[in-house]
């Protein structure tokens, strides 16, 4: 589960890049508390459904291209 977890967390950290927001910025404005967002990028913990949904409305994306695409995925 690690991997899949680091694998979230660069998608996240690459979509705030490309939104020119840093991690206190993204914590902020999506609610998620910072010690929490931190932890998450560092792959210390599982982003869950409701995270995912109010970083990408605040990284303008789809919650999928916040996940990684699975080999064998139809």
């Amino acid at each position: 589960m690690e991997h899949l977890d680091r694998m979230v967390a660069d998608l996240i950290r690459h979509a705030m890049s490309a939104a020119g927001l840093t991690r206190d910025e993204l914590a902020r404005l999506s609610g998620v508390p910072e010690e929490v967002l931190l932890d998450k990028l560092d792959a210390m913990d599982s982003f869950d459904l409701y995270e995912l949904v109010f970083l990408a409305a605040v990284l303008d994306c789809r919650v999928a291209d916040l996940l990684p695409e699975m080999a064998g995925s139809s």
